[in-house]
């Protein structure tokens, strides 16, 4: 039987080895963390009344892969529910689609032929002063959103994703980190074994046989590799300690992950000694500010103390080198600022709060992916294997408007686990 070494253990890599292990293949998982989950990662801190996520929280829809994997698995999880708010100094206003432009926006980026920069189609056909609002607005949903640099995302891309409705968003109850169990166990079950804290900084390679070097003084040895890392790895340059290096260099393939865009985001969970804005306002799920920290969700329908703030795109990047204590006051002030409160006051009802930089977190450095004007190709490029040896996975290759997903995720790894197995 032939082995397989998945690099990367979030849900891409899971799932790749599941559907490899099921024909009882050799599948070794190497993960450079001391767990897995990658961007998935809930913890249990004591100081919060329950489990927070640092990382992905919602299901976007009824998605069929992580749906059926939570029942199957007997993991409960529950719609969310309240409604989306601007607040802006104390006062709580119906949120509309950005604002009366929003139409003629989306129907403008319907008839677009030529797919562009989100940029320069904005000052294309935006541009007059009357719109300003409109392109602020835009600009910073696509960067809050999507975590996209408007100067690099294609147009037609989020056109695609911005026109999709989904039917309802899930959390699932206690956590996305259940479901990553649950893949361990299947993969565990099925002979796979698996390496934390194990980094891998080399791979020297020829046709059906690969050799790593791994950062845990471990030398590993297999007939394909699967790469399940995120886009900003491949990226990484030489100088990088995230730097994964090629015997003989693959380079068409790495250019094509340089084509896939990859957004920071910075997320903040503040649990209070109660929710304050419930009595100014019943049913709020989203708050949405002119601030510093511009986005803001409650844990609705659960009657909980926690707000989660969230910053992406350009905004993320501006904080990303600032301590946890310089963001958690910037948080403080931007919801000091919204509610119109006493900042002061705001730091007597916090009782405890956590930081998730992903920008600054190693292997990882940022949020998800999202799509330039050169992804449709470079994604097609980092589709096929090299030399039936080397693949990729993640939630970067899926395609269609599920990118950047957990979703978009698992089902890349399902799909390339059935790509290997043809070449077996």
């Amino acid at each position: 039987m032939d082995s397989i070494i998945i690099i990367g253990g979030g849900a891409a890599g899971l799932m790749t080895a599941y559907e490899l292990s099921k024909h009882k293949h050799t599948v070794i998982i190497l993960e450079a963390k001391n767990r897995l989950g990658g961007r998935i990662h809930t913890i249990n801190d004591s100081s919060f009344s329950q489990p927070i996520e640092m990382g992905a929280e919602f299901i976007h829809g009824n998605l069929p892969l992580t749906l059926s994997l939570l029942n199957e698995a007997g993991i409960a999880y529950h719609t969310t529910a309240g409604n989306m708010f601007h607040l802006e100094k104390g006062k709580f206003k119906k949120q509309k689609e950005f604002n009366e432009g929003w139409g003629k926006l989306m129907k403008q980026m319907q008839e677009l032929k030529q797919d562009i920069p989100l940029a320069d189609f904005l000052n294309k056909y935006f541009g007059d002063d009357k719109y300003h609002e409109l392109r602020e607005s835009v600009k910073n949903f696509a960067g809050g959103f999507d975590l996209a640099d408007i100067s690099e995302a294609s147009t037609k891309a989020l056109y695609k994703e911005w026109n999709t409705e989904w039917e309802h968003q899930y959390r699932i109850n206690g956590g996305y980190k259940l479901l990553i169990d649950y893949l361990e166990i299947l993969c565990k079950e099925n002979g796979c074994v698996i390496h934390t804290n194990c980094c891998v900084k080399k791979i020297n390679w020829q046709k059906d046989e690969v050799n790593i070097l791994t950062m845990c003084s471990r030398f590993f040895k297999s007939n394909k590799v699967v790469i399940t890392v995120p886009v900003s790895v491949l990226k990484a340059n030489a100088h990088s300690e995230d730097y994964i290096e090629f015997l003989p260099s693959i380079p068409q393939h790495i250019d094509a992950a340089k084509n896939i865009g990859y957004g920071d985001v910075i997320k903040i969970l503040l649990e209070f000694n109660e929710n304050f804005w419930n009595s100014a306002k019943k049913n709020v799920a989203f708050i949405l500010t002119d601030e510093a920290v511009p986005t803001w969700w409650t844990q609705l329908p659960a009657e909980s103390a926690i707000l989660t703030g969230w910053i992406g795109g350009e905004k993320a990047s501006s904080l990303k080198d600032n301590t946890d204590d310089e963001i958690l006051k910037v948080a403080l002030q931007s919801l000091a600022n919204a509610f119109a409160m006493n900042i002061e006051d705001l730091k007597i009802k916090l009782k405890a709060f956590k930081i998730a930089n992903w920008c600054k977190e190693a292997d990882i450095n940022g949020g998800y992916s999202f799509n330039t004007i050169k992804t449709v190709a470079a994604r097609k490029t980092l589709q096929q294997p090299v030399n039936e040896t080397i693949y990729f996975s993640g939630e970067a290759l899926f395609e269609g408007t599920l990118m950047g997903t957990v979703e978009g995720a698992l089902e890349s790894g399902k799909k390339t686990a059935l790509q290997v197995l043809k070449n077996l």
